[in-house]
């Protein structure tokens, strides 16, 4: 099992995962099968293999002056995109409309990294 197949079996309301290495180079992306992309398989590659880097980057400049980064959610109409660090990769998710926390809190339990 990968690590995509991993998170996408603790909640049904993930809807896509990423799985990076720690360079930024895509691993894998998996869709939940029987779910529709609410994008294009190229716009899912374009922003989860750019854009990661860059809001991650960017973002962890802050981290010498408030400690490591732990989660950043992006909140749209349709849905949400979560993206956090382990120690061996960096994943990004969509997921269906609603609380971020309580799935962030399973994935956390999961793979033992703090993200609260």
């Amino acid at each position: 099992m990968t690590l995509c197949d991993e998170i996408l079996a603790i909640d049904n309301s993930i809807r896509f995962v990423a799985h990076l290495d720690k360079k930024f180079e895509l691993v894998e992306m998996k869709q939940r099968p029987g779910v529709k992309s609410l994008t294009e398989e190229k716009t899912d590659e374009e922003f989860f293999g750019l854009i990661q880097p860059i809001i991650l980057g960017a973002s962890s400049k802050f981290e010498k002056h408030l400690g490591n980064l732990k989660t950043i959610r992006l909140k749209y109409q349709k849905a949400s995109i979560v993206f956090f660090s382990m120690p061996d990769a960096i994943v990004g998710f969509s997921m269906e409309r609603g609380p971020t926390t309580p799935i962030i809190d399973k994935i956390g339990q999961r793979f033992k990294v703090d993200l609260k």
